[in-house]
């Protein structure tokens, strides 16, 4: 049985997203911890944050159950569960399933102010390996751009402290946000299908060697 590590798979993914959209940028860039992607050379931290949803969960725990075997086993009730929770399944040319994870992953809307001031907080805990460049890399699914306007503008208002992210970049799964917190702008890239197809597999990957 494959065992999958979810906190590396949600890290994995996001140093995909990064290094596939600023591949200059995060070329030398590794998942370590506080924060949870490192660049030496670069001296770029990015910590990543984002609340696992229940169909993370069951598509995590449907990983190690279905991985590897063919895609016969799959009973009519399983495939009903499977649309429910938004899980994506897909089998090589020879049946064995290969990839399985939700369609869609974390975050919600509040959630994301709430968990800049708490990763703020962490930065300055005195527990966290300061770069010359700090980042936030957030989870929010469904996120629309009013909502990351009101990101922007609690960004804005939040108190001074002697640590802060240069960059917060919002992962909505369809789009990324890349937001400046020194001038309130923000970048918006579109993933394809494809695109968002190979970080999870890669993601994936990497979490089963932990």
């Amino acid at each position: 049985m494959t065992k999958i590590d979810e906190t590396k798979l949600r890290e994995e993914y996001a140093r995909q997203v990064l290094l596939r959209i600023y591949p200059n940028k995060y070329s030398e860039a590794f998942l370590g911890d506080q924060p949870d992607i490192q660049s030496n050379d670069d001296s770029i931290g990015v910590e990543v944050t984002g609340t696992m949803k229940q169909r993370i969960r069951y598509g995590v725990a449907q990983f190690t159950k279905l991985y590897g075997k063919h895609i016969s086993v799959l009973t009519v009730e399983k495939k009903k569960q499977l649309v429910k929770y938004k899980v994506r399944i897909k089998a090589d040319d020879k049946g064995i399933i290969k990839y399985v994870l939700p369609a869609e992953v974390w975050g919600s809307s509040n959630e994301t102010k709430e968990a800049f001031t708490q990763k703020t907080h962490k930065l300055n805990s005195g527990h966290f390996k300061i770069f010359k460049e700090n980042n936030l890399f957030l989870f929010a699914e469904g996120e629309e751009s009013n909502e990351v306007q009101g990101l922007i503008d609690y960004i804005k208002e939040a108190e001074n402290a002697v640590y802060s992210f240069e960059y917060v970049y919002l992962y909505t799964y369809n789009e990324l946000y890349s937001i400046s917190t020194k001038n309130s702008s923000y970048d918006l890239t579109y993933m394809t299908e494809e695109q968002k197809e190979a970080f999870e597999e890669e993601a994936t990957r990497v979490a089963s060697m932990y």
